[in-house]
């Protein structure tokens, strides 16, 4: 009986070693999709008024690796074997600027590095990010401040998603199609009144 016990270990630590050498499926946040809105349904923004994107911030419990995919009251369900490709906050910071560029132009929003001083910094915190019962539930409160004319303005918008399965996939592409939806309702309130201040310096 001894020995089989210490025959035993061995063959264990080959099959730990084993699933431990084989990496994680990796998933990452889709592109934004376009605007549902139309241009009449949605109105513009001021066309001069160029936008920083601040950090992002995402709750701690869900910006690891780990991909949640369902929630049932405090109790998350993590995928197994899979794992964001990027820290979700990078991520969506990366797909909010897309969507934000989609719509207002490339060269309205600004990156790091871009020697311009833009005209709006915009902060993000998302309070909730969950996918639950078939639905990915994304609620964000968010503020844009204008340094050039002091103006500033905040709200907060809660978007739902539905999902097609409970997977990692499914949670990325739902995700997306949240945030495409918060950059609508962010650009339909974005003013600065940098075309007044403008005229006003002329």
């Amino acid at each position: 009986m001894h020995r089989s016990f210490r025959l035993a270990i061995p063959g264990i630590a080959l099959v730990l070693a084993s699933c431990a050498s084989s990496p994680p499926t990796l998933v990452a946040l889709p592109s934004a999709p376009p605007s549902t809105a139309s241009a009449g349904e949605q109105p513009g923004s001021d066309p001069m008024t160029t936008v920083r994107l601040r950090r992002v911030h995402v709750p701690d419990y869900l910006d690891g690796l780990p991909v949640v995919t369902g929630r049932d009251g405090q109790v998350l369900v993590v995928a197994g074997r899979t794992e964001w490709a990027e820290r979700p906050s990078q991520g969506v910071a990366r797909v909010l600027r897309d969507a934000l560029a989609q719509r207002l132009g490339s060269s309205r929003v600004l990156i790091a590095g871009d020697g311009r001083r833009a005209d709006a910094d915009l902060s993000i915190e998302l309070l909730a990010l969950d996918p639950s019962r078939g639905a990915l539930m994304l609620d964000a409160r968010w503020s844009f401040a204008c340094p050039g004319t002091a103006l500033s303005h905040g709200s907060r918008t809660a978007v739902q998603v539905p999902m097609r399965a409970a997977t990692p996939e499914a949670v990325a592409t739902a995700t997306s199609e949240a945030l495409s939806q918060l950059a609508d309702a962010v650009v339909a309130e974005l003013r600065c009144d940098v075309g007044a201040q403008a005229r006003a310096s002329h």
